[in-house]
């Protein structure tokens, strides 16, 4: 745990060119890079800055500016096509987020975008779109998956044996009985719900939406991630391997 003045002291992950599975490896091999990122990440993705850095996540000013520069050279294309987003909000007074939803922006509409003077509110207003444009918005995406993936419960002989409990921005979470037919049935089609990519903006030939059941057993500081499409044996034996890795600390 990082306190709120220290600076962290990490080593780089290496600098290579990834592609997207060793992009999904990175939770494995540098779980502490990766948790460390999240706030930051977070922070530049919705509109922070280097200081949002600085006072937040532990930087200092001179990292902080490092890691925002890095940042926006790496999402460069997301950042054009936002922009691009704002712009047109301000000439039609709205925007579209996932699924068609309308965002409206009256006072972007009656300002000079981009002007020194342009007044705080208006900035305000642009910010917010751009974060509910590019990410916010498409959690309705989860909402999407749970609708599916539940008219698939009700429809199946596991109707009484799946219980939807909340969702949480990218987490579905739900009851299953303790039986392992059921859970080999869940594994597979909730992936499935959450695998969909049909919204034009987001499909990729190669960068594809991934998900992963996780059961929380016996609280929930204990996970076993199930690999996907798993059989019966292999869910045993997943949860037995991390049951003793469970049980081995201290």
């Amino acid at each position: 745990m990082l306190e709120a003045n220290t600076t962290p002291v990490v080593k780089e992950i290496p600098n290579q060119e990834f592609n997207v599975g060793q992009i999904n490896s990175i939770n494995k091999k540098y779980p502490k890079l990766r948790q460390l990122s999240k706030a930051p990440t977070f922070a530049l993705t919705f509109a922070g800055t280097a200081h949002t850095l600085a006072n937040n996540c532990g930087f200092s000013l001179e990292e902080a500016k490092a890691i925002e520069a890095k940042y926006h050279e790496l999402y460069l294309i997301s950042d054009q096509w936002v922009q691009v987003q704002i712009e047109q909000a301000h000439k039609d007074g709205y925007s579209l987020g996932a699924f068609g939803l309308r965002i409206r922006t009256p006072l972007l509409k009656q300002v000079v975008y981009g002007a020194p003077n342009m007044p705080y509110e208006a900035a305000a207003e642009a910010r917010t779109l751009g974060n509910a444009i590019s990410g916010q918005s498409y959690g309705l995406l989860n909402n999407r998956a749970a609708v599916a993936f539940m008219q698939k419960v009700w429809a199946s002989k596991y109707r009484f044996d799946i219980k939807l409990v909340a969702l949480i921005h990218d987490a579905i979470y739900v009851l299953i009985r303790d039986d392992v037919d059921v859970m080999q049935w869940a594994n597979t089609e909730l992936i499935k719900a959450m695998q969909w990519q049909e919204l034009p903006e987001i499909q990729h030939p190669t960068v594809k939406l991934g998900a992963a059941l996780d059961i929380f057993w016996p609280d929930w500081a204990h996970a076993t991630t199930l690999p996907n499409n798993a059989d019966k044996a292999t869910i045993f034996k997943t949860c037995q391997d991390t049951k003793k890795t469970y049980e081995k600390l201290p």
